[in-house]
């Protein structure tokens, strides 16, 4: 087959790179982070979008690509809609126009974390920007494309150069002894990475379609999610500071009780989810 990687240059686009490239011709892109072997690829600019797609012809189109920052996301709503929606919807044109399969990363952040976890089944109804986002690109998808993937995940964890998500974060902060406060009525799926994209890849390799909840096996809040990883990793968990969601002061919302069911895809595919435990004690092992 061959892949082409939409964001290939962020956290999630390069494990896939890696992944898929082993096996497969695959081509990567950037937008505002250059890296070797990468094509520049503007997703809010059609011509350039269809200028790539066009010339590549890929067999699959994979779409990490977006900007995730939730709170930018809620202070910005036409800036990032404009990119994020917008954007996605030139891809997914491309993608429609010479017959490729597409594969988009989406969040439980389309739900309201009312009453997680939830399943493939479940009706979205997100309550902030960036979750609205989300869901605007699934509907797209749906109206313009039947080989598709939906690949929703969460709290995503994992080495990453730039250092963005919170497990880094957290490690950072404990080795420096640093206190950092996390909040313990925030409940997701914590995933390792590089299981998730080993659990994509299969769901590509097999040609499946439709709605997957890729997620890790444990569902638990953020502040014993943090607890684990200052155990694992050797570090003091006394800088951790246990807080409400709203003693944060975030402008956006957080679903609360979230997190997703993986037992859709664990009957379909032989990858199997790890646990947070598990995930963190092989993520250790691949030190960076």
């Amino acid at each position: 087959m061959r892949i082409f990687i939409a964001g290939g240059s962020g956290f999630i686009g390069n494990i896939l790179l890696d992944y898929f490239s082993k096996e497969h011709e695959t081509h990567g892109s950037f937008y505002a982070n250059p890296a070797p072997g990468l094509t520049y690829f503007d997703m809010a600019d059609r011509e350039n979008v269809k200028k790539t797609i066009t010339r590549l012809k890929p067999d699959v189109i994979i779409h990490p690509a977006f900007n995730s920052n939730v709170e930018y996301c809620e202070e910005n709503p036409k800036e990032t809609w404009h990119m994020n929606v917008e954007g996605s919807k030139n891809v997914i044109e491309a993608a429609r126009d010479i017959g490729s399969k597409f594969v988009f990363f989406s969040s439980d952040y389309v739900f309201d974390g009312s009453n997680g976890p939830y399943s493939e089944e479940d009706a979205p109804n997100p309550i902030n920007e960036y979750g609205k986002q989300k869901l605007a690109v699934e509907n797209i998808i749906n109206d313009y494309l039947s080989d598709h993937l939906i690949i929703r995940t969460t709290v995503v964890y994992g080495w990453e150069i730039a250092g963005k998500n919170f497990c880094i974060r957290l490690i950072k902060n404990l080795k420096e002894n640093k206190s950092m406060k996390v909040p313990f009525d925030q409940i997701g799926s914590p995933t390792y990475a590089l299981n998730m994209v080993q659990a994509v890849k299969d769901l590509v390799e097999t040609d499946k379609r439709g709605i997957y909840h890729v997620v890790g096996s444990d569902l638990m809040d953020r502040y014993t999610f943090a607890r684990n990883v200052a155990e694992v990793f050797e570090l003091d968990e006394c800088f951790l500071i246990p807080v409400s969601t709203s003693e944060l002061r975030q402008k956006a919302r957080r679903p609360l009780h979230a997190g997703m069911k993986n037992d859709k895809v664990q009957k379909e595919i032989s990858t199997k989810l790890m646990g947070v435990k598990d995930g963190l004690e092989e993520m250790k092992r691949n030190r960076r």
